[in-house]
């Protein structure tokens, strides 16, 4: 037998060098093999080659995923933990007595006097009998939202204003938008309202979007139209999105119901702001869009949209801009007297945008918009179904059915506050909480949590249990927030708040409570306190996951179960 030729690669001789010793490495691997090999029938060889290929990529699937294998790693261990024999009755134990506790301590355990209705009554109602029925129901409520003591829930204080959308929700709560050829004024109510919202935040032409049942669906609607919009034109099948850790929990909803992986980036312990650099390093192949908001909801704070813009541009993927929360202040922040730097459509980059119209639009809850830069990227928020028989059904969110009063008092309200109405509703609740963040700064033993820019403060401690002070303030008559990692109150602020008094009595009795907390500020946790500190150190997140389900199982109890 001949040995082969040595090849001739280039005149370079250095480089004919390399190319002759490579050469002779991949020889001695060829000779090596087939010596090995040399035992085996050509079946068995296929075989072996098919097993070490789906073996290399099992491999390569467990090490190479988006969510990173430590991640992984982590919660297979907490599930083998869990099923132990010895240990996982220990943990299992301590789950049930907090369920037990929560069921006998909560809005489902009825004062005496009250029982649940669980069957229909054999005879209706009278009026008469109806509304007294429903005046011993508001007898359980016992928070007074009414005089700002809530944080955000109730955004409108003017009772002409809730008059007038009472009046005009009467008028269309019979209206169904499914059914267009009925109600052609509610189709162009919405058509308006999305037009409005669209000139608010500089769309180019003319916004396409909808008006949906809230924030939620608002996201859940975009992070659907960004997945199969990238799938068509980018050929992902495979998407995962990137927010920063305090992006608004409808974005892992939007992850779990439509099947994308959710990569959460930390922020800055110190500002609370996502740092564009870790999001630009989490991006991938695989990446459909990437999320800015406008504030986060836990401590205020702006993300920088400007530089989220560039690495969208960059790595060519979507950017939502969630302006849930602030999207109807940043709008006017800048006539009102407190610029703010570009952050809609004026930003190439961004390819959607959603705005709650039920917070500081002022109007009735169920309301919200979605926008969308283009009407190609729109159209793949539409579902059609076209081999139905009963007939082509076509719908644009989550929804069919859906209930006109609201895109009406929804429309309403933007037609009554007008653009000067905003601007000093939005003045107003800007300096509001600027003059709350002023006074929490001179309370001793309080930190303001980042530099909130908008609407909504947050502050914690790190002298004594944040928690504490929330069970005080609790008992105070205060339905505030509480934050975790790190712990902190949260309050966003809104027109209520601005009545006269509001806020002073906040930072009054907060100034109490840290008074009385730096006496003694080793002081354990007790009641809803501790039970919120120790979720927040439970290691094994599904375990908390657990108790979470459990209150909302709780929720729709009436003593049956």
């Amino acid at each position: 037998m001949t040995e082969d030729p040595l090849p001739v690669l280039t005149d370079n001789p250095y480089f004919n060098a390399v190319g002759l010793i490579l050469y002779d490495y991949f020889t001695f691997f060829k000779t090596t093999v087939n010596n090995e090999f040399k035992q085996y029938e050509i079946w068995q060889v296929m075989l072996i080659t098919v097993a070490i290929t789906l073996m290399s990529e099992a491999i390569l699937n467990f090490l190479i995923q988006d969510e990173p294998l430590l991640s992984r790693l982590k919660k297979g261990t907490f599930r083998t933990v869990r099923i132990l024999p010895i240990i996982g009755a220990i943990i299992q134990e301590k789950v049930d007595k907090t369920k037990a506790e929560m069921a006998n301590d909560g809005p489902w355990v009825l004062p005496e006097g009250h029982s649940y209705q669980t069957e229909l009554p054999a005879q209706g109602l009278s009026d008469k009998e109806l509304f007294g029925v429903i005046s011993k129901y508001n007898s359980l409520n016992d928070v007074a939202w009414k005089k700002g003591r809530c944080s955000g829930t109730i955004y409108c204080a003017e009772e002409d204003k809730n008059e007038m959308l009472s009046e005009v929700y009467k008028r269309y709560c019979w209206s169904n938008p499914l059914h267009v050829d009925c109600f052609k004024d509610v189709r162009k109510m919405e058509a308006e309202v999305v037009a409005m919202c669209g000139a608010l935040f500089n769309h180019p032409t003319k916004a396409s979007g909808t008006v949906t049942s809230g924030g939620t669906e608002s996201i859940l609607m975009s992070m659907k139209t960004h997945r199969d919009w990238a799938r068509e034109t980018k050929g992902i099948d495979k998407p995962n999105i990137v927010c920063p850790i305090t992006a608004h929990p409808a974005f892992d909803k939007a992850a779990a119901y439509f099947k994308i992986h959710i990569i959460h980036v930390p922020v800055d312990p110190d500002t609370y702001a996502a740092k564009p650099s870790d999001i630009a390093a989490a991006i991938n192949s695989n990446t459909i869009c990437i999320v800015g908001s406008m504030p986060q909801y836990p401590h205020g704070i702006m993300d920088d949209i400007q530089a989220l813009n560039d690495i969208a541009l960059r790595y060519d993927v979507g950017l939502h801009v969630d302006a849930c929360l602030g999207g109807f202040l940043i709008p006017f922040m800048d006539e009102a007297g407190f610029p703010l730097p570009p952050f809609d459509f004026r930003l190439p980059a961004v390819t959607a945008i959603s705005v709650d119209t039920h917070k500081y639009g002022y109007t009735y809850k169920g309301s919200s918009v979605v926008m969308y830069r283009t009407v190609e990227m729109f159209y793949h928020q539409i579902t059609s179904t076209t081999e139905w028989p009963g007939g082509i059904y076509a719908s644009p969110s989550m929804a069919g059915s859906r209930p006109g009063a609201n895109i009406a008092v929804t429309w309403a309200a933007m037609m009554s506050f007008g653009r000067d109405g905003y601007v000093q509703a939005t003045r107003e609740v800007i300096k509001g909480a600027r003059y709350l963040i002023a006074g929490l700064e001179k309370i001793d033993g309080v930190e303001v949590m980042g530099s909130p820019a908008i609407s909504c403060v947050a502050w914690t401690s790190k002298i004594f249990n944040i928690y504490n002070m929330s069970s005080d303030l609790t008992k105070k008559g205060w339905n505030l927030a509480v934050l975790q990692f790190p712990a902190g109150i949260h309050i966003a602020l809104t027109r209520r708040h601005m009545s006269p008094g509001v806020i002073d009595q906040l930072l009054s009795d907060i100034r109490d409570s840290a008074a009385v907390q730096m006496l003694n500020p080793g002081a354990a946790a007790s009641g809803a306190a501790a039970m919120y500190g120790m979720a927040a150190q439970i290691p094994d997140r599904s375990i908390v996951g657990d108790i979470s389900r459990e209150f909302w199982k709780l929720y729709y109890s009436t003593g049956l179960q």
